[in-house]
């Protein structure tokens, strides 16, 4: 499915810019909503929500020229000097799902491959975000997912995350994806990795299906029952107890979830909020512990969750560019831009700017041309062969 083999291409003499991929799929077909074209698989990881924005769309089907993508990046790469900004405007031009065709026209067109040509002119932090920009949006996921299990140091952090902030059907890519990539179902790799009740809670949150969508509603008859579990409940109870946490926080909607925790945090206005209670409790398992935070952030707001993410990794000792990258990849096309709002209300400062405090060189500009949107910007263009010698 996620092959870029197969990809036949056309070539003629005419001039280089109406040269077409052929490619047996709808990509050539007139229209104006940008996802028709998009196969299920790829529409997965676009934003259920039609007020979140993403900072990358890509061009509509018929400006979107793979082989022209191709031959930009080939004179970029190819010479005396390689020309970074036209490679980081080319790349970012176009969606992960674009990105998947202009790899298969590359190899097509030239017998190389475009990440081995990338790494050997510029490898670091660049040709990792480039790798995370290139790798099939369900495949990213599946391989953060895998390292995190894998960790021989025990954090299974970001399995968290991506548990907690991607939507229904993108766990249900992601778990066939881990299937097909490492021979082997995330519900068994889970099994052997993770034991006890955070493995349990894991397999949940990864295996199980939420409710979500559009139209959800909140069943105030069950958040008054969860509500007074909560009230009557401790939390050292809740990390102890797989059933009741299934029960509290596994097939609900995160609206569902959300709207709990406030009416509990108003009930016990006098006292801590549930945030803070589970924060500073020290008798139940770390990684229980970031599950149970994880839940009450997301719930209440998913943008916020990743601006404190964000902002954690560039405040650490040691800059944690890999959270940067997988932040910014994975939310590039559903909600960075909100991310971005939020960074900068709770922060008081624009997020380019921290980001910029925190990386260097290329892959600096390359994250900030992401954030700021390059395709929404005015006068956007599809960068050419010939405009790299202007």
């Amino acid at each position: 499915m996620f092959s870029d083999r197969g990809v036949s291409i056309e070539v003629t003499r005419a001039d280089p810019r109406e040269r077409t991929l052929s490619t047996g799929s709808s990509l050539d077909s007139d229209t104006s909503h940008r996802s028709k074209n998009i196969p299920m698989i790829f529409q997965m990881y676009e934003s259920q929500y039609e007020d979140l924005r993403g900072t990358i769309y890509g061009p509509s089907s018929p400006d979107f020229h793979p082989v022209q993508a191709s031959e930009t990046l080939r004179s970029s790469l190819h010479g005396l000097e390689t020309k970074d900004q036209t490679i980081i405007n080319t790349v970012l031009y176009h969606n992960n799902f674009q990105r998947q065709k202009i790899l298969g026209a590359y190899e097509d067109m030239y017998s190389r491959k475009l990440l081995e040509d990338l790494e050997e002119e510029c490898g670091g932090f660049f040709f990792e975000m480039c790798q995370a920009l290139f790798k099939p949006a369900p495949n990213y996921d599946a391989q953060c997912v895998y390292k995190s299990l894998s960790n021989r140091h025990g954090d299974r952090s970001v399995a968290i995350e991506i548990a907690c902030t991607r939507s229904p059907r993108q766990m249900r890519a992601l778990r066939d994806t881990y299937q097909i990539d490492y021979r082997k179902s995330l519900d068994k790799d889970l099994t052997v990795k993770v034991e006890g009740v955070v493995g349990k809670m894991m397999h949940l949150l990864l295996c199980n299906n939420r409710e979500e969508g559009l139209g959800v509603r909140v069943n105030d008859e069950l958040v008054d029952k969860h509500v007074k579990i909560l009230m009557t409940t401790t939390i050292d109870d809740i990390a102890k107890n797989v059933n009741l946490f299934e029960e509290l926080f596994i097939g609900h909607s995160w609206k569902h979830i959300g709207t709990v925790l406030d009416k509990v945090d108003e009930a016990r206005k006098d006292v801590q909020d549930i945030e803070s209670i589970i924060r500073r409790n020290k008798n139940i398992h770390s990684e229980i512990r970031l599950i149970l935070l994880t839940i009450a952030r997301v719930s209440r707001n998913i943008q916020i969750y990743f601006a404190e993410k964000l902002r954690t990794a560039m405040t650490a000792e040691r800059v944690d560019q890999s959270t940067i990258i997988r932040i910014c990849v994975s939310r590039s096309e559903i909600d960075l831009q909100d991310i971005s709002l939020e960074y900068k209300r709770k922060y008081q400062r624009p997020l380019e700017h921290d980001i910029c405090q925190s990386t260097s060189g290329e892959y600096t500009r390359m994250i900030c041309t992401l954030l700021s949107g390059f395709n929404n910007l005015e006068n956007s263009f599809a960068p050419t062969p010939e405009s790299i010698e202007e």
